[in-house]
């Protein structure tokens, strides 16, 4: 892999649904191996941002480039993990099998999977200490644990970025914090994740680098750059009340709008 490569370079990104604008001529770009979170208030475009990026949504306008590649021909190094919601969790599949599918984009349909597919499987679900129930069924899983296997997947696609969209939402702190180990681990391997989030109160302690959304990029950068009380409020439009203190030199705001 050449680093000196960006892992993302977006230009003058512009995607509408109808008449709407999700996005706005955004231009981004993301060196390799970074950890960055999308920040943003409901409606901003950070889900958008990421199917753009998958090659899901056709722009309106603007050139989106993987590893200095166009995104048509990236297929294979880009691995997504979904939100909860969208997953049926009483499909009659164990957690290797989830694990498994990452591996069927690297064989034709009429090949079998292989004795490395299954050991690469079983290397993700290791990484993500997920080893243990494998042959649980995903539904008898916690929403965590859920996150975990679908990561697993992730990884074992072998995709070297991953896109997340809010692996946080609806799980305890413990298990919050066990998908951050999980999320560092990967970084450590080389990948580049970009993760949809909408906690601020946590935002400058999980990310290297944070993209604050609102169609347009408001900003992108350092926590300390990007959570800034002033900035915040006026992209979230004045409905933050509780405010964190980061360090002596900046302050994290809490979002409960």
């Amino acid at each position: 892999m050449n680093t000196d490569v960006s892992a993302i370079d977006v230009q003058n990104l512009t995607v509408s649904y109808g008449p709407v604008p999700a996005l706005l001529d955004v231009s981004v770009t993301i060196p390799q191996g970074q950890l960055v979170g999308v920040i943003g208030p409901n409606g901003s475009g950070k889900s958008t941002f990421i199917k753009s990026l998958l090659g899901f949504l056709r722009p309106d306008f603007g050139d989106i480039r993987l590893f200095d590649e166009p995104i048509e021909n990236s297929k294979g190094r880009v691995a997504y993990v979904p939100q909860r919601g969208a997953v049926d969790w009483d499909f009659p599949v164990t957690v290797r099998e989830v694990a498994l599918m990452g591996r069927y984009a690297k064989r034709p349909i009429w090949q079998n999977l292989t004795a490395e597919d299954r050991d690469i499987a079983d290397q993700a679900l290791e990484m993500v200490r997920m080893s243990d129930l494998r042959n649980r069924q995903i539904g008898q899983l916690s929403g965590g644990q859920q996150q975990r296997v679908f990561m697993a997947r992730a990884m074992a696609q072998g995709g070297d970025i991953l896109l997340l969209d809010e692996p946080f939402a609806g799980v305890d702190a413990a298990t919050e914090h066990a998908i951050l180990d999980v999320l560092e681990r990967t970084k450590a391997s080389g990948r580049t994740l970009v993760v949809v989030h909408h906690d601020l109160t946590t935002a400058a302690e999980y990310f290297d680098t944070i993209m604050l959304l609102k169609q347009r990029l408001f900003a992108y950068g350092s926590p300390e750059q990007v959570m800034h009380p002033d900035l915040l409020s006026q992209v979230y439009e004045g409905k933050l009340r509780v405010f964190a203190t980061m360090d002596a030199n900046s302050s994290s705001p809490g979002d409960e709008s």
